[in-house]
């Protein structure tokens, strides 16, 4: 897949991601979900999350499963870079060698030079040489032609071209050791360049070779990734083989054992099959009173909803439940809060009944619902005078049309925060129970306890003053 093709992919991808993230928050922040007791907004919040996530990876196997070449690069990625770092390092072996061969060409090129400037330099001596010969052959011919006039010299002319002799013949010398040294040193030059040229051969032909090479490592990448994806099949194709051999021998030898044992097993079935109808009509009477008052739950419903949602609701929770459904026996129309209770058993299906709570706003924030007047004592009576505020308030809401799973004050929690109150005080106290935000019947109560002032209640027929 080419680059833009791919990036165009990804665009498009994360704006379904967005908008339908966006639909899905939105859909459920309509319908008010509480997952694992959080707020609705919470709980919009985490179904886009959890839309996003499914999204993306549905994709990602998509992608996997239509792109064969990004499956095969995923799944073998280790054996490619494993061949990657192989050729690598034969890489830098060529490189070594290719550096290697070329430092001993510079160094047979600079032998060469040497030897050519020692040629040249040979090569002007035997002229110098040649040319003393010469003159030394020229002034002897001279000295010759003297002689006559120059008897009384003739002794010395002829000790001095003995010496003149002596020196030719060593120079001859020095000249046929120089040639020979020359044409010594002329086949090591014509050897060194011979090696130079088989050296430069041989890097040509590594190069060559590297290309050779390369061209066919990329064939045999291509043969390796087919070799893997036919071994990978052939494997498969084994193991599925071996495990069906292996299963039909177990199954062979279970039939046999199963042959035995099956007559023993029918008899033993057909007096069991008699004590199960038996026990059949006793879990059916055990089911029909385990479903009697069966809590299922709490439904807010808005405006305009009704039947419709308390089916749907109650259907996924009895199908929660292990029944195969759900019948609602009565229904309500919001705006209000429904509980779910079980009322029966019928064919599989649980019955169910709803009690119906109009949302109506109770008591405003602030509101005090009861309030109790006592001395302050051990703390065991103390959280009793707590405890009896807590039953009036609970009756309050009550009679103000609260659910009775919402009236449940105090909490341990919040009676522990009443006792932690009065700790350190002394004498008379006044504490009343606070609504800490407007009470609504379809809402769970919040409230508080809190130290008031005033007149004392008729429990404690002493004044009392202002509690700070």
């Amino acid at each position: 897949m080419a680059f833009w093709s791919l990036l165009a992919l990804i665009l498009l991808l994360s704006a379904l991601v967005a908008y339908l993230g966006d639909r899905v928050a939105k859909w459920a922040g309509k319908r008010h979900f509480r997952f694992f007791g959080l707020r609705p907004r919470q709980t919009a919040t985490l179904v886009a999350v959890l839309t996003g996530v499914g999204i993306a990876l549905f994709s990602y196997l998509g992608f996997l499963l239509v792109f064969r070449e990004a499956r095969e690069v995923i799944l073998q990625a280790e054996a490619i870079r494993q061949e990657r770092d192989f050729l690598r390092a034969e890489r830098k072996a060529l490189l070594k060698t290719k550096e290697a061969m070329e430092a001993e060409a510079a160094r047979a090129l600079a032998e060469l030079n040497a030897l050519r400037a020692q040629r040249r330099e040979l090569s002007q001596a035997l002229e110098r040489a040649e040319a003393l010969r010469r003159r030394l052959e020229a002034e002897a011919e001279r000295l010759a032609a003297q002689v006559g006039a120059l008897q009384g010299e003739r002794q010395a002319l002829l000790r001095e071209k003995a010496e003149l002799e002596a020196e030719r013949q060593a120079l001859s010398r020095l000249l046929r050791e120089r040639t020979s040294a020359l044409s010594r040193k002329t086949e090591e030059l014509e050897a060194l360049e011979a090696r130079l040229r088989t050296l430069q051969e041989a890097v040509e032909r590594a190069a060559a070779e590297k290309e050779r090479l390369l061209g066919e490592k990329r064939r045999l990448e291509g043969d390796l990734a087919l070799v893997l994806a036919q071994l990978e099949d052939a494997r498969r194709q084994r193991q599925a083989l071996l495990q069906e051999a292996e299963s039909l021998k177990a199954s062979l030898v279970q039939a046999q054992r199963d042959l035995r044992q099956a007559e023993e097993r029918v008899r033993a079935l057909l007096m069991q099959a008699e004590a199960l109808q038996g026990e059949r009509g006793q879990l059916a009477q055990s089911l029909v009173r385990l479903s009697q008052g069966l809590y299922l739950g709490e439904v807010r419903l808005q405006a305009e909803e009704g039947k419709a949602v308390l089916e749907r609701v109650a259907e996924r929770r009895a199908l929660l439940q292990g029944f195969r459904g759900a019948e609602l026996l009565n229904a309500a129309s919001g705006p209000g809060l429904a509980v779910l209770e079980g009322a029966g058993y019928r064919e599989g299906r649980l019955l169910v009944k709803v009690r119906f709570y109009p949302e109506r706003k109770v008591y405003p924030a602030g509101e005090v619902l009861a309030a109790r007047t006592f001395r302050l004592g051990a703390p065991a009576r103390n959280q009793e005078a707590l405890e009896a505020l807590g039953e009036e308030v609970r009756r309050k809401l009550l009679e103000g049309g609260f659910p009775p799973e919402y009236a449940t004050f105090p909490s341990p929690e919040e009676l522990a925060r009443g006792l932690a109150l009065l700790q350190g005080r002394k004498g008379v106290v006044r504490v009343g129970v606070v609504a800490a935000k407007d009470l609504w019947t379809v809402e769970r109560p919040l409230l508080l306890y809190e130290l008031l002032g005033g007149p004392p209640g008729p429990e404690v027929p002493l004044p009392t003053r202002q509690v700070p």
